[in-house]
């Protein structure tokens, strides 16, 4: 049973019309540091802050350009904390100006639930169990890109980068993967990942043409870690089928990604990214990085 509380200082989106996003409370505070202040001191910023603070720029920029918007994000916090712990949480994010319409507190077990009867469209955190789940219920969901200082992050900008690995997938590539001996769970869960991940892709695809060329707060991509060029070819095509242009892509071929990430692909834009992958095990190709 989930307990929902609204956020009087947020304005209420339109669910059935926005980008509904959960976020768990340890990405967005850090639940490392969480003894070592005050109880009535505001939480440490998290990993998920910079990506919290470019949606908002992204929302605000939708709104200047259409004051009737309703292709917006929203966020739901989703906690399993105790009780003793929900006010602070509350208390944090309007500390911090966090622009979450909703506060979502439920036991662990009901954490799925919860995602489905808000129809949540994508799932944030940086437990891997906890998106494997997800997931595999059909909820697409991802694990967040460890910043190694969220307070130098900047957020002026979103970008979200999908994964050619399973984007590009077909029979052919599962049917290898099954010969390198891929379980038939594991080869189901590309499926569903990809399943789970297009209707995302369809909203990103929407909201990035409310955007011009140049200058956008929102910047979509492609990243093939360990497949090959045609893969990439395949998930590019999957993706403009799905109404979704990417403004960049790239096959590594197995090259590191990390070092990618943390430039912010380009070099010249923010460092908040949105990483969608799935690699060769569970901890892998269940995974989305931000």
């Amino acid at each position: 049973m989930d307990s929902m509380v609204r956020n009087p200082d947020v304005k209420q989106r339109d669910a059935a019309q926005a980008v509904v996003v959960a976020v768990s409370s340890d990405a967005i505070f850090d639940p490392e540091v969480e003894q070592v202040h005050g109880a009535t001191e505001p939480l440490r910023k998290g990993d998920a802050f910079s990506f919290m603070k470019a949606i908002q720029v992204v929302n605000e920029r939708l709104l200047t350009l259409n004051s009737d918007e309703t292709l917006l994000f929203d966020v739901i916090l989703l906690s399993n904390d105790s009780e003793e712990k929900h006010s602070r949480i509350i208390a944090s994010a309007k500390h911090y100006g966090l622009d979450i319409g909703r506060f979502c507190f439920c036991n662990k077990e009901d954490s799925i639930e919860s995602l489905q009867s808000n129809e949540v469209k994508l799932f944030l955190s940086m437990d891997t169990n906890d998106v494997c789940k997800a997931l595999q219920k059909g909820v697409p969901a991802a694990l967040l890109y460890h910043q190694t200082d969220p307070n130098h992050q900047t957020e002026d900008q979103l970008k979200v980068v999908f994964s050619g690995d399973v984007i590009g997938s077909s029979e052919e590539m599962l049917h290898g993967l099954r010969e390198q001996g891929f379980t038939e769970t594991q080869l189901q869960g590309f499926k569903t990942a990809k399943g789970s991940v297009k209707e995302f892709a369809i909203l990103m695809g929407e909201m990035r043409r409310r955007f011009g060329l140049e200058g956008s707060p929102l910047c979509t991509g492609l990243m093939t870690v360990w497949s090959s060029r045609d893969v990439c070819a395949s998930a590019l095509k999957t993706l403009r089928g799905w109404g979704l242009l990417v403004d960049e892509a790239f096959c590594l071929a197995g090259a590191p990604r990390s070092p990618i990430l943390n430039l912010g692909f380009i070099g010249n834009t923010m460092k908040s990214s949105t990483y969608v992958k799935e690699g060769r095990d569970y901890s892998m190709y269940y995974g989305l990085e931000v």
